[in-house]
C-alpha cells in the first residue's frame, strides 16, 4: 500500500471513483463549479445516510409486558 496510515474501505473506493465519474461529467458537459459541488454534497450525503445503521430498540417492548 502506498499511504498504509489511511486505512481506506470499499466504501471509501467508491466515493472515491463516484467523485472522479463527477469530476469527469464537469468537465464533459461544462458544468458550472456550483453544480460539481452540489453533486459532491449529494454524493457525500447519499453515502453517509447509506452508512448510518439503523437502531435495535426494540418499540413495542411495553406491549409485551
Amino acid at each position: 500500500m502506498i499511504f498504509p496510515y489511511l486505512k481506506l474501505g470499499l466504501r471509501d473506493g467508491v466515493m472515491l471513483i463516484s467523485v472522479f465519474i463527477m469530476l469527469g461529467l464537469t468537465l464533459v458537459f461544462k458544468w458550472s463549479v456550483w453544480e460539481f459541488l452540489s453533486s459532491i454534497i449529494a454524493i457525500i450525503i447519499a453515502f453517509s445516510a447509506g452508512r448510518m445503521k439503523p437502531d435495535e430498540k426494540n418499540v413495542l417492548a411495553f406491549l409485551k409486558k
